[in-house]
């Protein structure tokens, strides 16, 4: 069985050479010869451990014009971390969704916060004492 820190190495090996694949396919440098089905059925095959093993990054990378690695980078190193026994699972998985949720989810709590504030402002009349 291959252990986390293989694991992490290999998705993004291949997480980064499909990217390019699907860059170089855009630009018309590369696999010129194949249509859409055409390329995504090499794609398949040609990056069968990331297609099979983590299925939701190879159809991100697929769809997405600008997928970020930055973040997979992340997630595969708190992987690589568990595998070498410096963090936790559990640790690691609070980390990891206490960042994307300071990132995505808080933003949008602020803003609604933010809004319920300003319609409050506006229900509740003021009463102005006059001397």
């Amino acid at each position: 069985m291959v252990d986390n820190v293989e694991k992490a190495d290999k998705v993004w090996d291949e997480a980064m050479r499909f990217r390019n694949d699907k860059y170089n396919w855009k630009m018309g440098t590369d696999f010129k010869a194949c249509n859409e089905k055409e390329f995504i059925e090499e794609m398949e095959n040609k990056y069968k451990y990331l297609k099979n093993s983590s299925s939701s990054i190879f159809k991100q990378i697929l769809e997405q014009e600008k997928f970020d690695m930055e973040k997979l980078k992340y997630m595969l190193d708190m992987l690589r971390s568990i595998g070498k026994k410096q963090i936790s699972f559990e640790n690691a998985s609070k980390e990891v969704g206490q960042k994307f949720a300071n990132e995505y989810v808080k933003p949008l709590v602020d803003k609604l916060d933010k809004n319920k504030d300003k319609d409050k402002d506006k229900e509740e009349p003021k009463i102005v004492e006059e001397n």
